[in-house]
């Protein structure tokens, strides 16, 4: 007969399940439904963009509902919860204070309490380099420790959480370079980076959560 302490274990790993899946579609479903309808031309050069489109929705609640389970998850000590908790306020911040683009004028007054989009775009850029910094800082500092000795299976984990949480940075710095010096990259290539910083997150989540059945203990 199951424990409550392995039912509690069972319910975390469906919802670290459930946060990878979401993270992992965020950007192919936003661009999947943002085809269908009238939307501006560029509104698909980065996740951001598509809180213009008839594709929001999503973009909204997917992050609304990453800002509610970061602020509820419950970590394994202080500093897991300080984390995740920074990365749930950063994706709040993230949909209330919107990106500015080409097809928005710079006086227009948007997001939750009707800023100019030339300031909350200064918030929406800072918080979204929080959010992936808080992301990268999780998986490499949080999902490779370990109490005692590790096993083969977690030393492998470990592996792929490096791998995820390097790939983020990588592309952060890409990220910024392209961002720099966007003469000789199309706009487009911030939907790139978002969706690849994305993907590696979703993976280190969906391997945390036990998808993964080569990489568990036996």
């Amino acid at each position: 007969m199951a424990t409550g302490a392995d039912i509690d274990k069972e319910i975390m790993k469906h919802q670290r399940m459930m946060l990878g899946v979401m993270c992992g579609l965020l950007a192919p479903l936003a661009v999947l439904f943002g085809i269908i309808g009238e939307n501006p031309d560029e509104w698909w050069y980065s996740i951001s963009a598509t809180y213009y489109c008839n594709s929001k929705i999503l973009m909204i609640g997917l992050l609304f509902t990453t800002f509610v389970y970061f602020l509820s998850y419950r970590g394994y000590d202080k500093r897991d919860n300080i984390i995740t908790s920074i990365s749930g306020i950063a994706a709040l911040f993230v949909i209330a204070f919107p990106t500015n683009t080409s097809f928005v004028n710079d006086t227009e007054l948007v997001g939750l309490i009707h800023l100019p989009v030339t300031t909350t775009n200064i918030i929406h850029c800072v918080s979204a380099s929080i959010l992936f910094v808080s992301f990268s800082v999780m998986i490499l500092l949080q999902f490779t420790k370990s109490e005692g000795e590790m096993t083969p299976e977690k030393k492998k984990r470990n592996i792929l959480y490096k791998i995820c949480g390097n790939v983020i940075n990588i592309f952060m710095a890409f990220q910024m370079f392209t961002a720099t010096y966007d003469e000789y990259f199309p706009n487009w290539w911030t939907m790139v980076n978002e969706t690849v910083m994305l993907t590696a997150f979703a993976v280190a989540w969906l391997c945390k959560a036990g998808c993964f059945k080569k990489l568990n203990d036996k």
